[in-house]
């Protein structure tokens, strides 16, 4: 089987999205189909992996860090390793410039494409373009490009209610995403839980709050920030650890400084090592993650893998495979909650450790397992294809 996966983004650009590319180029590899992962070039980035690479030209566009602008139209090099490479599958996470490069050489090739749709673009569009009419041109777009494509999936119940929100009427199926931390037992556990509190400078009894992913007001980072100036001014002991980077970082740690927080939080920055994500999930007792903007946040998987429960936005998509009390938190869209469910949870540990447990059996998954599972939806969609020619 000679499959391809493509995106808008990859490393080092890190999010949910290319790490889902990724993992699926990665175990379908492993499952010994000649897998392929087609994305735009991030300067001179080189990849280490063992699956095929083909990388396109891009450049940084305004508003958009980050993420960039892939020009493979203007990619001699990219467009002849493409004419000497054959495909029997192709699946698109992006429905812009790689996804319509998808879409054309599925065409051209006649072979099955599958497309996952992934993420809340609309608040992107509203974000970066003030114009009613823009926002809606791109919808429409995308509502065409799915419309074009015979198998449509997306990772859960609530980013399919996305996509029919944007004027999809079609059909999708549901194939969840998962995670590529392992579920450590208990001495690496403690190994990992050792090195984290010692690479953050915490204490063995201090609560501690992670949060990973993009640095973005649409992920409710500024509620979070709010919310820890009131358990500071109440005498909650906590240490928050923001982790990765985005539009929104400089001004976050303005906030924090303003504040009078700086001691209490802990900016990384960009964290692309594994291992030492491992280390600040293991040492972790709450991973706060109010964004109502995600739609299956891989981060909670992780966390989940270390046993730590999440907080999340009673109604956000993110909250679909939460059960208030019992394998996580929820909380109002303001910071007054989320305040008040830290301070609770601090005077709780039992039903922190309780949920994270409940986490680890409930929200996790691993790639392997559910790359299985697609590389038999692939055999069959392509066996489908050929009993139609």
């Amino acid at each position: 089987m000679i499959t391809c996966q493509f995106n808008d983004s990859y490393f080092p650009v890190l999010d949910g999205v290319g790490m889902t590319a990724h993992n699926y180029a990665f175990w379908l590899d492993k499952f010994n189909a000649n897998s392929y992962l087609i994305a735009p070039r991030v300067n001179s980035y080189l990849s280490k992996e063992n699956y095929n690479i083909l990388l396109f030209k891009s450049m940084t566009f305004p508003g958009m860090n980050p993420y960039r602008i892939g020009l493979p139209g203007l990619d001699i090099k990219f467009k002849r390793m493409m004419n000497n490479t054959s495909f029997e599958i192709l699946h698109a996470h992006c429905p812009f410039i790689s996804g319509k490069l998808a879409l054309n050489l599925s065409k051209k090739l006649d072979i099955p494409l599958v497309a996952t749709f992934h993420s809340k673009y609309k608040e992107d569009f509203k974000k970066i373009f003030d114009s009613t009419l823009f926002v809606d041109f791109m919808l429409k777009y995308i509502v065409d490009f799915y419309n074009a494509v015979k198998y449509v999936w997306v990772p859960n119940l609530s980013t399919g209610k996305t996509l029919m929100e944007y004027g999809y009427r079609g059909e999708y199926s549901i194939i969840p995403n998962g995670t590529d931390m392992e579920i450590p037992d208990k001495s690496a556990y403690e190994k990992y839980r050792a090195q984290g509190i010692e690479f953050l400078g915490c204490r063995n009894n201090d609560l501690i709050l992670l949060f990973v992913g993009q640095h973005r007001w649409e992920k409710n980072v500024r509620m979070i920030i709010d919310s820890l100036k009131i358990l500071n001014d109440e005498n909650v002991n906590f240490s928050m650890v923001f982790v990765g980077e985005g539009s929104a970082y400089a001004e976050m740690q303005r906030l924090v400084r303003q504040m009078h927080l700086h001691n209490h939080v802990l900016f990384t920055g960009l964290i692309s090592d594994r291992d030492i994500l491992k280390k600040l999930y293991a040492c972790s007792d709450l991973f706060v993650f109010p964004s109502v903007y995600d739609n299956a946040p891989l981060v909670m998987m992780e966390a989940a893998a270390y046993q730590v429960p999440s907080i999340v936005v009673k109604g956000a998509s993110a909250a679909e495979c939460i059960q208030d009390q019992v394998n996580g938190f929820m909380i109002d869209n303001n910071h007054l909650s989320l305040a008040a469910k830290i301070k609770y949870l601090s005077l709780h540990p039992d039903k922190i450790k309780r949920a994270g447990e409940n986490a680890a059996t409930s929200i996790y998954r691993n790639w392997e397992d559910i790359v299985a599972t697609v590389y038999m939806k692939y055999a069959d969609i392509i066996d489908n294809h050929m009993a139609l020619k």
